[in-house]
């Protein structure tokens, strides 16, 4: 009888023991701006215990001694495993999940395309390759504009893209060309070499143009390099369409570009302002966008 007594007695002791539990409390921000982010899922690593954050981001959590870690997830952010240790009170980080996937790799965009001014017919041809590295790719295209006599305007571009991502920011390398007649009196070649900083849905543009512009009637003939700047942003609703504004300055002389953009589905539609010393050409186009794939070699 004695013996069966102590016997129960250690069980229940044993049992005290391994049921024994500590709390916790803490609060949960978000990495970036540090503010308190509130409905966190916070669970007992292998265990259906768990909780949430409240309003204000804060937690309690009870979690039997035999247990040291707590999982935290959150819509958008990254989940979390944290190791506990004697300090009763936790500051949790979460970092923001920036997956970010690119759906311009392997496209192709045919556009019928008019100058309102002195270039009525033309087209345009643009192409992205496969992406070669995470998300980087290459682009390419060229637009021409004619009047089929002295007239004609070209547009030619080849764009390292996606080079750099992160969450809300990327970085791309892009070169263009322009090349124009007009009137038997105007000649220009332009180049222009920039790097675009996407911030957030802002792109910040900057690099370095160059230019060989001759207009006849007024006897002028520029040969300049210069500063190339440029800002472009994305329009919500009820807009849904990218704009985007460039300039280059050079020695008496400068050139502008101005670009709205607005894709649905498929489809694409375009205006242009363009402007270098007297010339100035406003475009329309109009195409279509489709994906090509490619067959995997067998060996």
């Amino acid at each position: 009888m004695l013996k069966n007594t102590l016997l129960i007695f250690f069980l229940s002791i044993f049992g005290l023991a391994v049921s024994q539990t500590t709390e916790y409390s803490g609060i949960v921000k978000a990495k970036g701006d540090k503010l308190p982010l509130p409905g966190v899922i916070v669970t007992v690593k292998g265990t259906q215990i768990g909780t949430q954050t409240d309003f204000d981001g804060n937690f309690k959590i009870s979690l039997p001694d035999s247990l040291n870690v707590l999982s935290f997830a959150y819509i958008g952010f990254k989940s979390l495993d944290f190791k506990l240790s004697e300090n009763k009170f936790i500051e949790i980080f979460l970092k923001e999940d920036c997956t970010i996937c690119f759906l311009d790799h392997q496209q192709i965009g045919i556009y019928a395309q008019s100058g309102v001014i002195g270039n009525p017919l033309g087209g345009q041809f643009d192409l992205s390759f496969p992406a070669f590295f995470g998300e980087s790719t290459l682009k390419t295209g060229i637009g021409y504009q004619t009047n089929f006599k002295e007239n004609r305007f070209l547009n030619a571009y080849v764009n390292l893209e996606h080079l750099f991502v992160d969450c809300g920011f990327s970085i791309d390398i892009n070169s263009s060309m322009r090349n124009l007649n007009y009137d038997n009196n105007i000649d220009s070649n332009s180049y222009s070499l920039e790097s675009v900083i996407n911030l957030r849905g802002i792109q910040i543009m900057t690099g370095f143009s160059n230019v060989g512009y001759v207009e006849l009637d007024k006897n002028k003939t520029v040969k300049s390099n210069g500063p190339f700047i440029g800002l472009g942003t994305w329009l919500g609703p009820p807009f849904y369409a990218s704009v985007n504004a460039k300039t280059s300055i050079y020695k008496d002389l400068s050139e502008y570009q101005v670009e709205i953009k607005r894709n649905f589905k498929r489809l694409s539609s375009f205006i242009r302002y363009n402007r270098i010393g007297s010339f100035n050409e406003i475009s329309m186009g109009i195409g279509y966008q489709f994906t090509y794939y490619l067959k995997k070699r067998e060996r």
